[in-house]
């Protein structure tokens, strides 16, 4: 017997990996990638269970990491350059000073 709660969390948790994976890739050929997991993802036997839920559930979530993680290779790189930019214009950040004297 097929559960329609489980069987609609099951669409819902497709759909937010989908849009998951559209949101994380940072181009076009990762984004291609990242939703062909996804409709891989999504080509399971839908689960019978409430438990067999959480298990998927918790997969598309490792999925998700995963992509991040994959994204995140060439951000140390970036940061350090903002940080090190940011240290160069430091005076500039700085406000303007504030004196009482006033004309």
């Amino acid at each position: 017997m097929k559960d329609p709660f489980v069987l609609s969390e099951w669409d819902r948790l497709c759909d937010r990996l989908r849009k998951c994976a559209e949101s994380i890739a940072r181009d076009v050929d990762e984004k291609a990638e990242f939703l062909r997991q996804s409709d891989q993802f999504a080509q399971q036997s839908p689960p019978q269970r409430y438990r067999d839920l959480l298990e998927r559930t918790a997969a598309a979530s490792r999925l998700a990491v995963q992509w991040q993680d994959e994204r995140a290779v060439g951000f140390k790189h970036e940061e350090e350059m903002i940080d090190e930019a940011s240290d160069e214009s430091f005076p500039a950040s700085d406000p303007p000073t504030f004196t009482h004297a006033h004309a």
